[in-house]
């Protein structure tokens, strides 16, 4: 039933994108699904992995390398390519890890380390990029981020500490933020089924070149993740670099590139969630 519920969320989504009205009720949604998936973390220095700093590491220099790779070809694929890639770790993928029963320590460890990092460097690329002086705030970019990640982190441990009966009764409803799940994935796809309808037609080539090239990086990252997790965190890995904050990179990309440049986190939205169902109905059968 569930695997069942993945796929009509991603189709409805495609053929009937009514979400799109409700985008604002993602970050609360994530929230809530944060909030169920943290109530039975264990933070402790320990989760600190070398693994992290390497889906950091990935993440900051493949961008580059991709921009000045295409940039003499087409510096608006080029730029939907690098905002497509530098984002990073989604605030949901912790949530998916845990519907995944894996380790959901490694993943908020690598979901606070990529953002507050990635935040704090963007401010300086974008000039490398854009080539122009259009200045970026780091509070603007890094507050968001936290205040969706820390609310529901520590809502989570002061239940667990103050009233663990209640907390053992949340724990147990764990499962049924599956649903909250569905409701995103529907809103996210609609919302950028949207986005890809209203683009400007005359600009088809470039749109289709965009949609290859973040198919390309959503199988690239993904599988990159599998092999670096290595034998004891392959999915915790490929979950780190894979799945994107692609919200983030298309706020960024409308505020200081071109509608165009989105179009490159609107597509891995849609191919993301398409590989995210599918392990999941991996998961579940």
């Amino acid at each position: 039933m569930k695997n069942i519920l993945l796929a009509l969320a991603i189709l409805s989504g495609i053929f009937f994108p009514y979400g799109h009205n409700y985008v604002f009720l993602i970050r609360y949604f994530l929230m809530l699904l944060l909030f169920f998936s943290f109530l039975d973390i264990k933070v402790n220095k320990n989760i600190i992995n070398k693994i992290h700093f390497h889906i950091l590491s990935i993440i900051v220099f493949s961008s580059i390398i991709f921009f000045y790779a295409i940039k003499s070809f087409n510096l608006y694929i080029a730029q939907a390519v690098f905002i497509t890639s530098i984002a990073p770790t989604a605030i949901a993928a912790p949530v998916i890890i845990s519907l995944r029963k894996r380790n959901i320590e490694f993943v908020m460890f690598s979901l606070l380390l990529n953002n507050i990092v990635i935040s704090l460097v963007i401010p300086f690329l974008f000039p490398l990029i854009t080539n122009s002086n259009n200045s970026i705030k780091i509070s603007n970019v890094l507050f968001p981020i936290l205040v969706t990640i820390s609310i529901p982190l520590f809502a989570s441990q002061i239940i667990k500490i103050i009233t663990p009966a209640i907390w053992k009764k949340l724990v147990e409803w764990k499962d049924s933020s599956y649903y909250i799940l569905i409701a995103n994935i529907y809103i996210a796809v609609s919302d950028a089924s949207t986005f890809i309808r209203n683009e400007n037609g005359d600009n088809i080539l470039i749109v289709l070149i965009i949609a290859i090239s973040s198919g390309l990086l959503c199988l690239f990252y993904f599988s990159l993740g599998w092999f670096i997790g290595g034998k004891n965190y392959p999915a915790e890995a490929s979950q780190s670099l894979g799945q994107k904050n692609n919200a983030f990179t298309i706020w960024l990309a409308l505020t200081y590139l071109s509608p165009i440049v989105a179009l490159g986190p609107v597509f891995y939205v849609l191919y993301q969630n398409v590989y995210i169902s599918w392990v999941l109905y991996k998961s579940n059968k």
